[in-house]
């Protein structure tokens, strides 16, 4: 399949020095843990050149990427009727994981579909900030993983918020990319892709850090 072309930053002028060249619209599995993280992302690597909007919650991953897809195309809608030809771009992203949950295949081939990004975790998100922290390679369940998680991060509490602690692994990003791409390419070489441990979710922060201005170290 043809690989697609980045959209073409906005031209749009503003008064405002820092005006948004990309908005990002994420619908999420999670209620707290992955839209507080990705704000905290938006916040400190797109430093006012990336605008944010969290989808309302919707259950599993068929229904967060269908909820996607109706977003994306409520936008492209709108952007076709507006006489304004320097509208921001915009990505439409859908986040879950593997979990136990059921129709993963079909959430996936459904995104692809309708050009919904999708970032994906198995066994699930928390293996992501972990990442940042050691090489995780176990093919553990979510439970085991979390609890892992929560060893090497104190402030994560699963049984509660399940916040991750943003500023404990914000420096880390790009040692947390490499090593997921290599499970990514690791679980490809074993006739298995994005099985488990792999993440994808790296892609996405990718997208935040190189529309902002803020480079990780």
């Amino acid at each position: 399949m043809a690989r697609r072309l980045p959209h073409p930053p906005s031209l749009r002028r503003s008064q405002n020095t820092t005006s948004p060249k990309v908005e990002l619209f994420i619908s999420c599995e999670g209620e707290n843990t992955e839209p507080k993280y990705f704000e905290n992302c938006v916040s400190h690597y797109g430093a006012g050149l990336v605008k944010l909007t969290i989808l309302p919650k919707t259950g599993v991953p068929l229904t967060v990427v269908r909820a996607a897809i109706i977003e994306r195309e409520r936008l492209l809608s709108e952007r076709r009727s507006s006489r304004d030809s320097f509208d921001s771009c915009f990505r439409v992203w859908a986040v879950f994981d593997c979990d136990e949950h059921p129709k993963i295949s079909e959430a996936m081939e459904l995104a692809a579909k309708h050009r919904v990004d999708v970032a994906f975790s198995n066994p699930c998100f928390e293996l992501w900030p972990l990442l940042h922290l050691e090489d995780y390679g176990a093919q553990d369940g979510r439970q085991s993983l979390q609890s892992r998680l929560a060893q090497l991060m104190p402030s994560y509490k699963h049984d509660q918020e399940a916040l991750v602690d943003f500023d404990q692994i914000k420096d880390e990003v790009m040692v947390a990319v490499e090593r997921a791409r290599k499970h990514v390419r690791a679980r490809d070489l074993e006739a298995c892709p994005l099985g488990n441990p792999s993440t994808t979710v790296g892609e996405l922060v990718l997208k935040i850090i190189q529309n902002g201005k803020r480079r990780p170290p």
